[in-house]
């Protein structure tokens, strides 16, 4: 058997989801028709076939339930003690439905072949269990690869998504100690809360602390812009008590600073609207430009293919980030699920 990885994890989550149900009873299907029809069975194959699968998808379905309810107190354990509940598990499935199956429907009377009989499909479902843990473990381990793999390429985007505004900020914050000391401690607290959400960039932090983090993005770059930058902000009054990656609003308005207000002499207002419907949260950020913009400008300064990367990595692409540009109108709408489990 392959070398168990020391993660705490359950090694046969797998099972739980809909493919893994869905792939459970069409291997105990194959294996009931190779036992139905393989040489030498007496008797009606086909009146075998329906005796055997209701006798494997019941041990199997019953075993897979069992472990389901106690998957919490399994994934405390180490793994050699979840791989024992497994094969216990599914032993103790089989002798209850061997005990059933020869009472009530092979009618068996003898006690030498009715301890042959359960003993005998013990040892054929234990043996099964074996292979089957192997293919499981082999799953296992491949998994925890592609997630080790894919967060080192989200920390690598990541990596690549620090706020360049800190640089800015540091010279504002400069500045405004010659004129307005409180204005100055206040821009100092405020790069010191954004440089470490910069740090901690991709973990899960409530929407009204992101939302509270993009406030004070607007705040230090309105020292810098001043009139020349103006937000219209279409928040809803209640927000919903949800979690998002950190650092996933406050991008796109850093991108909507460098492209629409950074480039042009008059300024602009930058739109922030935020939507909630029953399964996701869309956020959409929208800034005008015009094309001597574009001619200053190339490149999106946040990098947004960068932004949509990771998010397809922390959502496994069930998050979408489109970008439009219509009548001058530069806009960035990301759409992300309500509910979502991050395995880390």
């Amino acid at each position: 058997m392959s070398k168990l990885p020391q993660i705490d994890a359950l090694l046969f989550s797998a099972l739980f989801n809909e493919r893994g149900v869905l792939a459970s009873l069409v291997v105990t299907q194959v294996i009931a028709t190779i036992l139905a029809f393989a040489p030498f069975v007496e008797g009606d194959s086909w009146q075998g076939l329906g005796v055997i699968s209701l006798f494997l998808h019941l041990t199997v379905l019953v075993s897979i339930s069992a472990l389901y309810f106690c998957r919490d107190f399994l994934q405390k354990k180490s793994h050699t003690n979840q791989l024992f509940a497994f094969f216990t598990t599914f032993l103790l499935s089989t002798a209850l439905f061997s005990f059933l199956c020869a009472r009530y429907f092979l009618d068996v009377t003898n006690q030498e072949t009715y301890l042959y009989f359960v003993l005998r499909n013990c040892l054929i479902v234990f043996l099964i269990t074996a292979l089957f843990v192997q293919f499981l473990v082999i799953y296992f381990e491949k998994e925890q690869q592609t997630k080790a793999l894919s967060r080192a390429e989200l920390d690598a985007l990541q990596a690549r998504i620090r706020p360049h505004f800190l640089y800015n900020s540091l010279n504002t914050a400069a500045e405004l100690t010659h004129h307005d000391a409180d204005a100055a401690e206040q821009a100092i607290l405020a790069l010191a809360a954004l440089s470490q959400a910069a740090m901690r960039s991709g973990q899960r932090v409530l929407l009204e602390d992101e939302l509270t983090l993009s406030k004070q993005y607007i705040a230090l770059e309105t020292w810098r812009f001043g009139n020349r930058l103006k937000v219209n902000w279409q928040i809803p009054p209640q927000l919903p008590n949800i979690s998002i990656p950190c650092l996933t609003l406050q991008p796109l308005i850093e991108n909507a600073v460098c492209h629409g207000v950074e480039t042009s002499e008059t300024g602009a207002t930058i739109t922030v609207e935020l939507h909630v419907t029953t399964g996701y949260l869309t956020l959409i950020v929208s800034n005008p430009i015009t094309l001597s913009n574009a001619s200053k400008r190339p490149n999106n300064g946040m990098a947004l293919e960068n932004i949509k990367q990771r998010l397809a990595m922390y959502y496994k692409d069930k998050a979408q980030l489109s970008i439009t540009n219509k009548n001058n109108i530069f806009r960035v709408k990301v759409v992300i699920p309500k509910q979502f489990e991050h395995n880390k």
